[in-house]
């Protein structure tokens, strides 16, 4: 089947060809930006179905509508639109699109949908007769009935009589194991080629027909989810089980390395008991291989998981302590902040046998605490950041390194905001620091009464003012202390141990002694130094 989706937002139109392609693996789908694009495309392809929005440029769904009744071109189009836009909805159903969807798309709804034109093209083969290209298109509604079928006895729920019209039912009533493979969906969610799966399907039966009779059969998924083959084998040796599943490993291994699908490949193995009653036990042994998949989230399996190797009763703890944390952030680089993520991540994996909805849960607990505790000290954008991580990004995380690469890039957002934020902190304590010196000189200031006003280590402090401004405390003093001393001098008023005393210096000597040492000159020579403003009265 030929699906077409027409949508000017980027978002929303990979979202849907994305929803749309994992629900149907084998249907062949297409985008266009705008109803413009979308023509040309349904002239060339013509589509069975388009799924178009309403409002877009150049080109709108209604306008879409009217070219397509105009080339007499008879396909089935579906209005995707808002709820605010319903009224345009039901003129487009005048006109003589098939359906309607309201967004927020709902994935029940659309699985529903193509349910529903499925059965009305299938109808529509019955009514027209078999022609080449109905065939075509009977063969894959039949596809979609094999596929619901095998869903069914994954399920538990496909009666004898029911399985009987399956072809591989023989082999289906006697499975020794079960293999779950997933087509990564990483940075290209949803495109998965046709023939990769096939493909896919051919080497996971070509692996399985060296151990005995088997069944391979593409999966029908959910959204946001990697697409899927079930590989059901019965064994020759059923007894050697044990001993097969490093063999199995080491070949799924090889399909993963040399592969062609669109993505990574990740494989779970359920295997059944050997006391297990075959007839069953479908359900609970399908339920091994989701789960030994979900596994190969973990790096350590390197991509292969087999349930016998699972070790699911495991204890685990997580010991990433968020104050800790919340300091080591403070740091001018993250390296102490990533030895502590790392840590604790590693520890709470146990081996690869901890839940990766676990590891999930704490790397959002670990992010949405951060962010309460510096919601009053970073940028508004970087908290809505790390929401937006937490809500969207965590859960699709499809490996453990790809999870942990997510949480240190947040947690290295908050870092450098907070250093943004004390840097410019300090320069306007900086600034506090130097005005204060300008007001204090006179009385007898140190380093250390000057750090426990503005709250630092005396150490860190003068290291932050030669930093910050190229002159240490003493340099500052010493200049505001001077310059004063050169006002005072220049009206020739006071004595010298007067102008000492106003200039915070209790020896006289020893402001003789400084005051020559940073003028050249000593305070008496600099007080006979004609004024500038002197001079001038005189001329006058």
């Amino acid at each position: 089947m030929k699906i077409l989706i027409v949508d000017d937002e980027p978002r929303h139109l990979r979202g849907m060809a994305a929803m749309v392609q994992a629900m149907r693996p084998h249907a062949h789908v297409s985008v266009a930006k705008d109803g413009e694009v979308a023509l040309a495309s349904i002239r060339s392809e013509l589509p069975d179905v388009i799924l178009s929005d309403i409002q877009m440029p150049n080109m709108d769904g209604l306008s879409l509508l009217k070219w397509l009744e105009v080339e007499a071109i008879q396909t089935k189009v579906v209005i995707v639109s808002a709820f605010n836009l319903f009224d345009y909805a039901q003129t487009a159903m005048r006109y003589g699109a098939s359906d309607y969807l309201l967004k927020p798309v709902d994935a029940d709804k659309v699985e529903d949908l193509l349910q529903r034109i499925e059965q009305k093209l299938a109808a529509e083969i019955v009514e027209q007769g078999e022609t080449a290209d109905l065939k075509q298109r009977l063969q894959l509604t039949s596809s979609a009935y094999r596929s619901q079928l095998l869903h069914q006895w994954l399920s538990g729920e496909l009666s004898p009589g029911e399985g009987e019209r399956l072809d591989d039912w023989a082999v289906l009533q006697e499975v020794d194991l079960m293999i779950l493979s997933e087509i990564g969906t990483g940075s290209n969610t949803g495109d998965y080629p046709v023939m990769s799966l096939e493909l896919l399907a051919d080497q996971l039966n070509q692996l399985g027909a060296g151990f005995g009779q088997v069944c391979a059969f593409p999966l029908q998924t959910v959204p946001n989810q990697g697409a899927r083959v079930v590989t059901a084998i019965k064994l020759n040796e059923p007894a050697r089980l044990p001993m097969l599943i490093p063999k199995i490993r080491a070949l799924l291994q090889a399909i993963s390395q040399h592969g062609e699908a669109d993505g990574r490949l990740f494989h779970g193995i359920g295997c059944r008991p050997l006391e297990a009653d075959k007839s069953t036990d479908i359900p609970q042994l399908y339920q091994h291989a989701q789960t030994a998949l979900s596994h190969t989230f973990h790096a350590d399996w390197q991509g292969v998981t087999s349930s016998v190797e699972l070790v699911l009763s495991v204890t685990t703890s997580f010991r990433l302590d968020g104050e800790q944390l919340f300091e080591a952030l403070q740091d001018p680089t993250m390296d102490a902040a990533e030895v502590m993520c790392r840590t604790a991540f590693r520890e709470l994996a146990s081996d690869g046998n901890t839940d990766p909805k676990l590891m999930k849960d704490y790397a959002s607990l670990t992010l949405m605490k951060i962010k309460s505790r510096t919601k009053e000290i970073v940028d508004r954008d970087v908290g809505i950041a790390i929401t937006e991580a937490v809500v969207s990004d965590i859960p699709m995380c499809r490996g453990s390194e790809e999870l942990m690469a997510l949480l240190l890039q947040s947690l290295e957002k908050v870092q450098r905001s907070m250093m943004i934020r004390k840097q410019d902190r300090n320069e306007l304590i900086m600034e506090d620091c130097t005005g204060w010196i300008e007001q204090n000189f006179h009385e007898d200031l140190t380093l250390e009464m000057a750090a426990e006003r503005f709250h630092f280590n005396p150490s860190y402090f003068s290291t932050l003012i030669k930093s910050r401004t190229g002159r240490s405390f003493s340099d500052h003093l010493t200049e505001a202390r001077m310059r004063r001393a050169k006002e005072l001098l220049s009206t020739g008023q006071l004595k010298i141990y007067e102008i000492a005393e106003q200039c915070g210096y209790r020896d006289t000597k020893y402001f003789t002694r400084m005051f020559k040492k940073q003028v050249g000159l000593s305070p008496e020579a600099y007080k006979r130094i004609p004024s500038p403003s002197a001079g001038s009265e005189e001329n006058a």
